[in-house]
């Protein structure tokens, strides 16, 4: 009776190769990679024309390949005579190359989600056409204090009374160019809001009209300069609005002095003083 001896030309077990390289390409570690990994853990020792020749990769590729898994920590160089061979380690200091990969990949998103912002008023600054364009952040405020620089245009807002600026120094920067620039401003602005006196603000090329107590709660600011309209919003979200239209500007500069007008009226006064409430 013949007995058929099994082959000892070994190939790479096709199902094992396509699932295990799978779960290792996740965690990584490229294709050839993978299968060099696999290999050793079938095999145990061999040296890199061993392993070229069985999963039919070049000798460069493999030499590559062996070397970053050696840096990992993956696998492990022996010497077989004046030979260098290689053994794999135990699967799981798998885990801690996915760990890693995972803590870095959580920094890298935070690190996108902090910069998205900026990079998003980069692009809609760059690439946008005349429109509606979206700003976030302060950033945002940044870019749309500095169209207000750029238009030399009289300046006109409704300020909110939650319009809290975390850079001051911007802020600031701001106020000095737009008076060195000599573009005058006028605002409505919560009668809360008395830090400074008429004085000052008439050095500062502003005049203010004064609103009661509550009468406007928004977060919004609403600014007005040459053919734009700005919508800074100050709640959590921090989105901004600029629309860029001769139309629309007009507009709601005619509705910024109607609305002054009847401010003033209302309130019996036509200074720039707060009105006096009961």
């Amino acid at each position: 009776m013949n007995v058929e001896m099994p082959s000892t030309n070994y190939k790479f077990p096709a199902i094992i190769h396509v699932m295990d390289t799978n779960l290792l390409t996740q965690i990584g570690l490229s294709e050839v990679q993978s299968k060099i990994y696999l290999y050793l853990i079938e095999h145990g020792q061999s040296t890199p024309s061993q392993i070229a020749a069985e999963i039919d990769e070049n000798r460069t590729t493999v030499y590559s390949a062996l070397e970053k898994l050696e840096k990992l920590s993956i696998i492990t160089q022996k010497n077989k005579g004046k030979i260098s061979a290689y053994i794999p380690k135990h699967p799981s200091i798998l885990e801690s190359i996915a760990e890693k990969r995972l803590r870095i990949a959580t920094r890298q998103i935070r690190n996108l989600e902090s910069n998205l912002p900026s990079l998003i008023n980069y692009y809609n600054e760059h690439q946008n056409t005349p429109g509606a364009i979206t700003f976030y952040g302060q950033e945002g405020v940044k870019t749309i204090w500095n169209k207000v620089i750029a238009t030399k245009q009289p300046y006109y807002f409704v300020r909110s009374q939650y319009d809290e600026i975390n850079d001051e120094q911007a802020l600031e920067e701001f106020k000095q160019a737009r008076i060195d620039a000599g573009i005058v401003a006028e605002n409505i602005t919560p009668s809360e809001y008395t830090d400074y006196s008429d004085e000052e603000a008439a050095e500062w090329l502003l005049t203010r009209t004064f609103l009661p107590p509550n009468e406007y709660s928004s977060p919004v600011e609403i600014d007005i300069f040459g053919d734009n309209v700005a919508f800074i919003n100050y709640s959590k979200d921090g989105m901004s609005t600029l629309i860029e239209s001769p139309e629309i500007a007009d507009a709601m500069r005619q509705m910024f002095l109607f609305a002054k007008k009847y401010i003033r009226k209302a309130t019996k006064t036509d200074k720039t003083t707060p009105p006096k409430t009961d």
